[in-house]
């Protein structure tokens, strides 16, 4: 059954934008903290002595922790409170930023890490459930997603800018920034989220789903993220794999028969939840491994600074807030398909022109077009995923759904980095072997990392084939559906068509 909000905040229209203005924010704050990261490394290392290890795991504990969590933080938000989820992840995470930016080692800063990211797992997806909860109608939940969507890929640019003004004055503030801005989203959401607690017999003890499924997502993320340094073929790398697929596998037969599972295991049988699930995942995987090594080719071959580098992305943020706001307008007349098979398309003109990445090259002439069309496939994927993937969402399993996709997305940018650094760095050695300049070696190298985008493009316009092939929002009638592909029974039976495997 779709979604039916019983929340006060759907009387008051006006409340509803303001707590997505609140949910969106935190969400930013996410988004630029990961990003922020790629451009301070060098300071991180001069500044407190951090080894390369060590930087590689100011990421990857984050990112581990992140998406390891993820489906736990979903399910206590549906059985705790999306409120109550919400302002304990913002309260870790805004405390861990403070005891980032007083690290004064590696261990305390790696430690502060470490707690951002189970912070940001409890954040996040309660952030997507409360809007699911305060958006029941399909058209105002579109838009929603649509700033949504575009607040993710603002945020990874923008980032890029910040980090490299932040971390030229002071690389502490870099994290200090986020507890003036934590303080005033924890503030706006006790004032403006007036959710119910979750009612009815919902017993929230799972020990052994919480166990195995917590547990083999955070190996499979630790296995992903480790085999860029480890290689593919390490024996930590290949035991966390075998272990995680154990885990997971009785976690599955575990929530099989869980009366309450951290997933039930019926989102897996509705499309539009392994659709939207899928379509986070190739994004995420072609969208972070070109923010992630397009700067090793600005700072290594062209010389530019991190200010520089970060001012480079400024077209991906523009293109972002130019167009986000009419995507969400047209997602309702051209359907999730389309919009997303387009963005893909617009993926695959960039991924091609890197795959050609030139040894030096001017400004205007390349990289200009490249980050613009890039921003145009942001926007055009990421507003459709959300919007296909709790389309059928249920007010008991919002958090889960929500947690799902965000799951996706984190595993989708660590499994995208970690295969084109494997592939980038072999290249390397190759092509150093022969002797040729160091840019020659690192050009042709991205080159090759970029190549294997190409394999997540063909998925993500299979997915977008068959996988979007007549999802509607829930609720979405007929003269919505017009036009987007849809027949008229397609259009009046939406839940129908979501859960056609």
């Amino acid at each position: 059954m779709p979604l039916q909000n019983t929340a006060p905040t759907t009387d008051a229209p006006a409340r509803r934008w303001w707590i997505l203005g609140v949910v969106s924010v935190a969400q930013f704050v996410i988004a630029i903290d990961s990003a922020i990261i790629n451009v301070m490394g060098p300071k991180l290392q001069s500044a407190i002595g951090l080894s390369t290890t060590g930087l590689t795991w100011v990421m990857n504990i984050y990112v581990l922790l992140f998406g390891g969590l993820l489906l736990l933080g979903g399910r206590l938000a549906d059985v705790v409170g999306r409120r109550e989820v919400f302002l304990f992840g913002l309260a870790l995470f805004t405390l861990a930023s403070l005891g980032a930016g007083l690290a004064e080692n590696e261990t305390a800063l790696l430690t502060a890490r470490a707690v951002q990211g189970i912070g940001a797992a409890a954040l996040s997806p309660a952030s997507l459930s409360i809007l699911v909860t305060v958006f029941p109608d399909p058209k105002e939940r579109a838009k929603a997603f649509g700033v949504w969507g575009a607040v993710i890929g603002i945020g990874a640019s923008v980032g890029t800018i910040l980090g490299g003004a932040i971390v030229n004055a002071d690389w502490r503030w870099a994290f200090w920034i986020n507890v003036p801005v934590g303080v005033a989203l924890a503030a706006a959401a006790l004032a403006l989220v007036k959710l119910p607690r979750p009612s009815g017999d919902r017993p929230a003890k799972d020990v052994a789903g919480a166990v195995t499924g917590t547990g083999g997502v955070l190996l499979l993320v630790y296995a992903i993220v480790s085999s860029s340094d480890e290689g593919w073929t390490d024996w930590k790398v290949l035991s966390s794999f075998v272990v995680a697929a154990v885990l997971l596998v009785s976690f599955v037969s575990v929530e099989r028969r869980s009366p309450a599972p951290l997933v039930p295991m019926r989102l897996f049988r509705t499309r539009s939840v392994v659709a939207g699930s899928l379509g986070e995942f190739l994004t995420a995987a072609m969208m972070m491994p070109i923010f992630f090594l397009l700067p090793l080719w600005m700072q290594g071959v062209l010389g530019y600074s991190p200010l520089q580098t970060g001012l480079a992305y400024l077209p991906v943020s523009i293109a972002l807030l130019v167009l986000a706001p009419v995507a969400s307008q047209l997602i309702g007349k051209t359907g999730p398909r389309g919009m997303y098979l387009v963005g893909t398309v617009a993926f695959a003109v960039v991924v091609v022109m890197l795959t050609r990445l030139p040894v030096h090259h001017g400004y205007w002439g390349y990289l200009l077009p490249v980050t613009a069309v890039f921003g145009v496939g942001l926007v055009l994927c990421l507003i459709p995923t959300p919007v296909v993937g709790t389309s059928q969402a249920t007010d008991e399993d919002s958090g889960s759904t929500s947690a799902l996709l965000n799951a996706s997305t984190q595993l989708g940018a660590a499994f995208g980095i970690a295969v084109a650094v494997t592939v980038m760095n072999n290249r390397m050695t190759d092509v150093a072997k022969t002797g040729a300049h160091h840019d020659v070696v690192l050009v042709e190298g991205l080159q090759s990392g970029f190549t294997v985008l190409l394999v997540f493009l063909v998925l993500s316009i299979a997915n977008g084939v068959i996988g979007f092939r007549g999802i509607r929002p829930a609720g979405e009638g007929a003269e919505a559906g017009a036009g987007a592909g849809a027949g008229a029974d397609e259009a009046a039976a939406p839940a129908e068509q979501a859960t056609a495997a």
